[in-house]
C-alpha cells in the first residue's frame, strides 16, 4: 500500500478495500465504481493512480472529466497525491504538427465535451494508447434505445473510443442507472462490449458481478465502526389541500 504511505490522505476502510480490493487485482481494469456522493471516489481514484505510477504499471494516464470539474482534479491530485496532470488546452490538437497532442502528454486531464465534439482531437485520440482512462461523472456518456433502434450521444461515442484506447479502463458516477435497464445495460457495453450487447436482452441477475461496485451511504463506516453519515429515514408527509389547490389537483389529474 505504498500509495497510502507517500499521499497527504487518511484514507477509510472503503476506499481502501476498493483500490486494493477491487480495482489493482484486476488487469486490465474494467470497472465502475458507483458509490454514493460523499464516498470519496476521488480518492480512490488517486490512490489508484499513483499505485500504479509507483509499480511501473501506468506510464501514460488521461482523467476525463465534464469542464468544471477539471481544476478540481488537478488540485486534488497534485495536493493530496503529488501527481502533476496537465489541463488540455483549447486548440492543443494544433500544438503539435503532424503529431498527437497526447503522445506529448503523458498525464493528461481533458474535459468530457471537449474531446467529444472535437474531430480533430478524436482522430488524434484514435491513434493514442494510454495504460489507463478514468472518467468523472461517467453517466454522461449515455445511449438510450428508441424503437429498437440505439440514440448514441457524442459523449457515448467518446466513451467507445476511450475504451479502445485504454488498457485499464476506470468509469466513475454515483448514478449509474436512470430507471431504463436497457440503457443501463449499453451504458455497461463500455466496459463490456461481448457481455452486455444489443437491446432489451434480460440478463441474469448478477451479471454486474466483477465490473462494478456500488455502496450506498448507509454502508459507509469509520475505522472504528461508526456511520460515516447520519441515517436517512425517508417518510410521507400528509397535508390538506385547500380548495383551489384540491381544484387545481383534480382538472391536472383529468
Amino acid at each position: 500500500m505504498l500509495a497510502v504511505a507517500t499521499s497527504d490522505v487518511q484514507p477509510l476502510p472503503h476506499q481502501i478495500r476498493a483500490v486494493y480490493g477491487e480495482l489493482l487485482p484486476r488487469t486490465p481494469l474494467r470497472f465502475l465504481l458507483a458509490d454514493d456522493p460523499g464516498a470519496g471516489k476521488t480518492i480512490m481514484a488517486g490512490l489508484y493512480i499513483k499505485e500504479l505510477i509507483l509499480r511501473d504499471d501506468v506510464r501514460s494516464c488521461m482523467v476525463v472529466a465534464p469542464g468544471g470539474l477539471v481544476e478540481q482534479w488537478q488540485d486534488e491530485l497534485r495536493l493530496k497525491f503529488g501527481l502533476d496532470f496537465e489541463i488540455l488546452a483549447p486548440g492543443a490538437e494544433d500544438a503539435v504538427p503532424g503529431g498527437s497532442v497526447f503522445e506529448s502528454k503523458p498525464l493528461l486531464i481533458a474535459r468530457m465535451d471537449q474531446l467529444a465534439r472535437n474531430e480533430v482531437l478524436q482522430g488524434q485520440l484514435a491513434e493514442a494508447e494510454f495504460d489507463l482512462i478514468v472518467v468523472d461523472e461517467a453517466h454522461r456518456m449515455s445511449a438510450s434505445w428508441f424503437g429498437g433502434e440505439l440514440k448514441a450521444s457524442k459523449r457515448f461515442q467518446l466513451g467507445e473510443l476511450l475504451s479502445e484506447r485504454a488498457r485499464h479502463l476506470l468509469l466513475m458516477t454515483a448514478t449509474p442507472h436512470n430507471g431504463k435497464d436497457e440503457d443501463f445495460q449499453t451504458f455497461l457495453s463500455l466496459l463490456d462490449r461481448d457481455r452486455f450487447a444489443g437491446p432489451g436482452e434480460k440478463h441474469a441477475q448478477g451479471t454486474v458481478d466483477g465490473i462494478m461496485r456500488r455502496m450506498v451511504k448507509e454502508d459507509l463506516l469509520t475505522f472504528e465502526g461508526k456511520p460515516l453519515f447520519p441515517e436517512r429515514i425517508a417518510e410521507t408527509a400528509s397535508y390538506r389541500l385547500s380548495p383551489a389547490e384540491q381544484h387545481l389537483y383534480e382538472e391536472v389529474t383529468e
